[in-house]
């Protein structure tokens, strides 16, 4: 997903996390950003490593686990050209 550090996420609380999206997570006391996965298996999948994988049943329910929001907007630093400039038509 090309989160670099120095990239900032736009994250909103209010909205009901459904299958595919981006989720600001805490882990074990440490944030991460994980995708939704719903069908076919439930769970968080780690975006850096697609083979972690945290499942959970069909009520998430996880005191390790707090999730914060789903991610809306990523927003890069062109600056330090970390955005894919690829165009797109």
């Amino acid at each position: 997903m090309h989160i670099n550090s120095g990239t900032k996420l736009l994250v909103d609380s209010s909205i009901k996390p459904v299958d595919g999206n981006l989720l600001l997570t805490q882990v074990n006391g440490e944030y991460g950003v994980f995708r939704l996965v719903t069908i076919l298996r439930h769970g968080l999948e780690s975006l850096i490593d697609k083979s972690e994988f945290i499942p959970f049943g069909d009520e998430f329910v996880d005191d390790e686990i707090v999730i914060e929001g789903v991610v809306t907007f990523i927003i890069y630093d062109a600056k330090n050209e970390v955005f894919d400039d690829t165009v797109v038509f």
